[in-house]
């Protein structure tokens, strides 16, 4: 049975100067949040405004380091195998870009909570971050990463089409396994909305997802920069990568959820 995949092909490196652009004007924006906490004298406990500093500084190193690497990505014009490795490390830069995106809006939070006389003005504003950070933004960070893995399906299928197994519908059987990752990832960030008021996550929960998100930003720029051009086509587009590494950013985003939490 033939897949139906080809419809999913994508030129990933024309879009990436322009995340590159996008990446670079928030690292901007960033670097400005980190003096916001210095504005005014603090009237809630210091780790709001520490958590602020540290997560809008994750934020900004992450993001001009995602910057850097797009600008490298929108370089990869070719087809072929340069475009099976744009696939591979657009699936690893896009999931760190979204939440290092989602770190500004954290980290903005926590400067509101520091606020004390004027704090109920901004409640309406705060309500409207949490649901951001806590599902809306999540839901399209694992959105976007189910389609970065069509991109590297196909380009896996196309070269080798007699391996591929398609079964329910024509599509990849791969397919419905992300399907199945992203769906629960789903579920799992529906189920924390609902119990966002009763969870008791610890107020230091955005300084750690902030470190995290940095630590993997820097990992992922050595594995493409050293590992990546030293290893074979086949494995940094194998089904093992393309479901291991969404089941991880699944995992993440539910853990980047959570912490959302804490800024209640």
């Amino acid at each position: 049975m033939s897949c139906a995949i080809a419809a999913f092909e994508f030129e990933i490196a024309s879009t990436a100067g322009w995340y590159s652009s996008i990446a670079g004007l928030l690292t901007g924006f960033a670097l400005l949040a980190i003096l916001l906490p210095l504005d005014h004298e603090a009237e809630r406990e210091d780790i709001e405004c520490t958590n602020a500093v540290v997560v809008f500084t994750c934020a900004f190193f992450a993001l001009l380091v995602l910057s850097i690497n797009y600008a490298v990505l929108a370089g990869r014009t070719a087809g072929g195998m340069v475009a099976a490795v744009a696939a591979h490390e657009q699936m690893l830069f896009g999931p760190t870009f979204g939440l290092a995106t989602l770190l500004l809006l954290f980290g903005l939070n926590a400067v509101l909570r520091t606020y004390g006389a004027n704090r109920e003005i901004f409640l309406p504003a705060q309500s409207v971050i949490i649901q951001m950070t806590s599902v809306l933004g999540p839901v399209i960070v694992l959105a976007l990463q189910f389609s970065n893995a069509l991109d590297v399906q196909f380009f896996r299928i196309e070269n080798a089409p007699e391996a591929a197994s398609c079964s329910i519908a024509s599509m990849p059987d791969s397919t419905w396994i992300n399907l199945a990752i992203t769906g629960g990832a789903m579920v799992a960030l529906l189920i924390l909305a609902a119990l966002g008021p009763r969870l008791r996550i610890p107020r230091q929960a955005p300084m750690v997802i902030a470190k995290i998100v940095l630590g993997f930003t820097v990992a992922a720029t050595a594995w493409t920069a050293i590992a990546v051009p030293l290893l074979p086509v086949e494995l940094v587009t194998s089904a093992l990568f393309e479901h291991s590494l969404l089941a991880l950013t699944a995992a993440a985003t539910v853990g980047f959820a959570a912490a959302a939490h804490a800024g209640r």
